[in-house]
């Protein structure tokens, strides 16, 4: 069989290469790692049995491959560049500084190229006479050498069907799955059959984008993910901008099984974006991409299998990759997405199932007979990417546990299989506590849109939606064009969602939104607008109905909130019949007449899920949900402001702390300085009440955390008095032992610009803490080195201040500076003090640190504290404690092994007091100020949401 070399690119033909070595060769075949090869991907030292049985090469051999990309080009025929590249290989044995060491007797050189076999003349004879003729002139003693070329690779891999298997993601040519069917065993070539019909099937249900289903719909239906699809902008674990698909899509051009030891660790990947950033229609994206790549056929003749809407689909998505410069996978994983708040739901509904079963369980909705023994057997023979969407949809600490031990277990059956999988996450930042473990996932954070960005991906959506309308694609063009140029308004297209809406939102208004409330607020109206304004039965019935039906959204948004909080409850969805029965309850209390009740009830409900769209049922009927998560927190915001005024601000503070409302409160935060600016004082005012609400909230401060969140809403923008109070509030975090200060302190530079009273509360809390000790002074420091970098008084005076603060240091303080700078990822060295590496040479535990340092009695309080290890580093004579951050804290949840609550709490709220104190100990402080917010993120319970609807 002729196989598809040029798919697998430079690195993986030199690993197929080093492969094919070790089986042809033997096991003495040394093989050499990713990087500077020093002209070679193996070497070995006879004697080999090698080019026949009886033969031998006895000495020193290299193996050298020569990978050409669009092998066949006009540009340069196959054998002049082949000849070229030997050429320059064998002239780098012989330059004077050469590194390579001795001179080889043997060498084998191997190719993706087609080489002729036509005597003399042919690309074989005129290689090897090459190859000859340099190394005589180079004076290059070789005894033996020859060529693997296209031919000779592809004879090879009929032979060593291990490798072959291995490989075949790449190399498999024509209509992928029908030739599997063909090289396959049969119980496998079953299977495969299975699997085309699903990869087709999954390729036209998932060509939508999800919000076109709560509204943007265009002109002849949903809109096609194809035309608006765009890849966002990431920043990867070494902090360089990236593509986020490319990115993805380029991890996953290579062999993952274990066995290889090629796939360097952490080999999966973890997309972390905010609300709306994306994350969900990106993963959808890569498996799109790659149900292009499974399902393409260069010659045709596969493609004929599919409908005619499958290869429309097909064809649309490979242009529309094509048109974003995002390159089809060159590995034909086969392309799996699981919801995990799908996935909850199925293990909290019974037995806890397992991956492989779900996965089956979910096939065989689309396709019949599908078993978790088939799946397994497929998973040996074909590399997969799955995509586990939505962790924090799953916001129960004890749900989450059960999902990821689920997960864990899965990677290991995958990988004692040598499997080749790849694993793609979603998850906000928000409540993350670290459950994708560092050293298998890489992390990479999705970053806002830029204007242009935000403007172009209007400008795709424009065309989807008003193709056939040139005023209206005009209009909106001008409309979302004048808003990117307001700086209130340009704030509301930082996010894909938040663009979308837009979007839909110029169509019919020329005022803009202010903030996010508004901007979901304009949406929800909009789309109730649209459905009223239809003159038929359904219109009428929501516009005589609409403070029942904003009811039931509130309803379900805040019931869904408060559940997602809750352990072992089913996230994201509601039962149809609790809705009927609160829905029913509510109106036959307001009409007195069961007999109007009830069929108002359920024509509501149908109107609210098949018209309105924002809620949805699903695939099982009898739940529904909000399909978009930013959309529940909205619903939820509107409840949390709604009932008796007395009850709103005490409801907001109770939920202040509390991970999982987060978005949710500061829409509702939003709300209140919309709708009701009665209430905004009382608002500002309470969040000096949840800070001091309890010990740890005094540590945490999380109403100053909310305060800076609001500062970067730009709620108060047009009212100083409040922005005034806010920065107050927020400036406390200046104090604060959290690692953060790269993100707080642009948020309170902003805010410093709007007035010239924010800027002065800035600044003399930054002097406080700056004229302060310990950890206080350490954290002062770094926010002042981050503002150094802003333009305008604000640089020039905390230059200044950041100047004499370092001049007033004592010696100890001085050593404490000096660690900033082994903290890059988060910190900026500060100025003056020497750089420093640690050692990590005189490690302690973290628990027996806090005994240390505390005082406490030397008891165990957590396996997860004792995985911790504290340095204690030597830094101009002066002890300093140090604890490695940069491949982020591996902590399981902190009470799983029986640890007491209120134990671990004290004792790390003792070590942040002590350690505060002790400039020395500010790292301490600040990890054990992580860990006592990661311990309330998995243990906080679910707050009581009392008084509402």
């Amino acid at each position: 069989m002729d196989y598809d070399l040029t798919r697998l690119g430079t690195r993986e033909f030199e690993h197929l290469t080093q492969a094919l070595a070790k089986s042809v060769l033997g096991p003495g075949v040394s093989v050499f790692g990713d990087g500077k090869d020093g002209g070679r991907e193996a070497t070995f030292r006879g004697p080999v049995t090698y080019p026949h049985e009886g033969q031998q090469w006895d000495g020193y051999g290299v193996v050298q491959a020569k990978f050409r990309q669009r092998s066949g080009s006009a540009i340069k025929p196959d054998v002049t560049w082949m000849e070229d590249a030997i050429r320059a290989e064998l002239a780098g044995w012989v330059k004077e500084d050469t590194k390579r060491g001795n001179l080889p007797d043997y060498m084998l050189f191997t190719t993706n190229v087609v080489l002729s076999p036509v005597p003399a003349s042919g690309g074989i004879d005129r290689v090897k006479a090459l190859i000859r003729d340099e190394a005589q002139r180079l004076k290059i003693p070789l005894k033996g050498f020859d060529v693997w070329h296209f031919d000779e690779i592809c004879r090879y891999l009929d032979i060593y069907d291990g490798i072959r298997h291995t490989y075949a993601g790449f190399i498999t040519p024509g209509d992928v799955l029908a030739r599997l069917l063909e090289a396959l065993p049969e119980s496998v070539a079953e299977t495969t059959e299975m699997i085309r019909t699903h990869a087709s099937m999954e390729l036209v249900a998932d060509q939508w984008v999800r919000l076109g289903q709560a509204g943007a719909q265009s002109g002849s239906g949903k809109i096609s993910l194809g035309p608006v699809a765009v890849d966002l902008k990431a920043k990867s674990s070494a902090d360089k901008e990236v593509q986020a698909a490319m990115y993805v899509i380029e991890r996953g051009n290579s062999v993952m099984r274990p066995s290889l030891k090629t796939a360097s660790d952490p080999r999966h990947i973890l997309l972390v974006g905010g609300p709306g950033q994306g994350k969900s229609t990106l993963g959808q994206l890569v498996c799109q991409a790659y149900r292009v790549a499974l399902l393409t056929d260069e010659d045709g003749e596969g493609e004929s299998f599919l409908t005619s809407q499958a290869l429309e689909v097909l064809q649309g998505l490979r242009a529309s990759l094509m048109d974003i410069g995002l390159a089809v996978p060159r590995s034909r994983r086969w392309p799996l997405r699981i919801a995990l708040h799908d996935y909850a739901n199925a293990i909290l509904g019974g037995e806890p199932i397992s991956v492989l079963r779900f996965l089956a369980d979910q096939m065989s909705k689309r396709v019949d007979g599908v078993t978790p023994q088939e799946l397994k057997r497929w998973l040996r023979q074909w590399p997969w990417v799955i995509v586990l969407d939505g962790l924090d949809e799953v916001a129960a600490t004890e749900t989450r546990e059960l999902i990821m031990e689920r997960i864990s277990e899965f990677l290991l059956q995958a990988r004692n299989m040598d499997a080749d999988l790849f694993i793609v996450g979603t998850t906000r930042p928000q409540g993350y506590n670290g459950e994708f473990h560092t050293g298998d996932y890489e992390r990479i954070e999705l970053t806002e849109l830029s204007i242009p960005d935000a403007l172009e991906y209007a400008a795709k959506l424009a065309a989807a939606r008003h193709l056939g309308d040139p005023e209206m694609l005009d209009q909106v063009g001008k409309r979302i064009a004048s808003a990117a140029d307001e700086p209130t308004t340009a704030r509301l297209l930082r996010s894909p969602l938040q663009v979308t809406i837009m979007s839909l939102l110029v169509e019919r208004h020329a005022r803009m939104p202010q903030n996010r409330y508004e901007l979901f607020n304009a949406y929800y109206d909009t789309i109730y607008t649209r459905e009223v304004d239809k003159p038929n039965a359904t219109g009428q019935l929501l516009a005589e109905n609409r403070q029942h039906v904003d009811w039931l959204h509130q309803y379900v948004g805040v019931a869904l909130q408060t559940r997602a909080a809750q352990s072992r409850q089913i996230d994201s969805l509601m039962p149809k019949s609790e809705l009927y029965e609160r829905l029913y309850q509510r109106l036959e209390q307001e009409t007195g007449n069961p007999k109007v009740a009830e069929p108002l009830t359920a024509k509501l409900i149908e109107a609210a899920t098949d018209r309105l769209v924002l809620l949805v049922a699903t695939n099982d009927i009898d739940h529904v949900g909000f399909e978009v998560r930013s959309l529940q927190e909205y619903c939820a915001a509107r409840g949390l402001i709604s009932g008796p005024e007395a009850d709103i601000i005490p409801r907001l503070e109770t939920l202040a702390s509390h991970p999982s409302w987060r978005n949710a409160w500061l829409l509702a935060a939003a709300g209140i300085f919309t709708t009701k600016e009665h209430l905004r004082s009382e608002l500002v005012m309470a969040l000096d009440s949840v800070d001091a609400a309890s010990n740890v909230n005094m540590a945490l401060l999380p109403g100053a955390n909310m305060a800076l969140h609001l500062l970067d809403e730009d709620l108060a923008r047009q009212h100083p008095t409040y922005q005034n109070l806010l920065v107050e509030h927020a400036a406390k975090l200046i104090t604060y032992p959290s690692g953060s200060a790269q993100e707080i302190a642009p948020v309170l530079a902003q805010a410093a610009t709007r007035n010239p009273g924010a800027k002065e509360r800035l600044l003399r809390a930054a002097r406080d803490a700056a004229s302060s000790r310990g950890t206080r002074l350490m954290n002062a420091c770094q926010f002042l080195a981050h503002w150094t970098q802003s333009a305008g008084p604000l640089g020039l005076v905390s230059q200044q201040l950041l100047d004499s603060t370092i001049r007033a240091m004592t010696p100890k303080e001085h050593a404490a500076g000096r660690l900033f700078s082994a903290e890059p990822h988060w910190a900026l060295p500060l100025p003056g003090l020497p750089p420093f590496t640690p050692n990590l040479d005189d490690l302690v535990s973290l628990t027996d640190f806090i005994a240390i340092t505390t005082g406490r009695e030397a008891t165990p309080l957590s396996l997860a504290l004792d995985d911790v290890q504290v340095s204690r580093e030597n830094i101009d004579g002066i002890t300093v404690p140090y604890i490695q951050t940069s491949r982020g804290l591996i902590v399981t949840n902190m009470t799983s092994d029986g640890a007491r609550l209120e134990d671990l709490q004290q004792a790390l709220l003792e070590s942040i007091r002590d350690n505060a104190e002790t400039g020395t100990h500010w790292h301490v402080a600040m990890v054990a100020t992580y860990l006592l917010e990661l311990l309330q993120n998995q243990t906080a319970p679910a707050p009581a949401v009392a008084g509402l609807i």
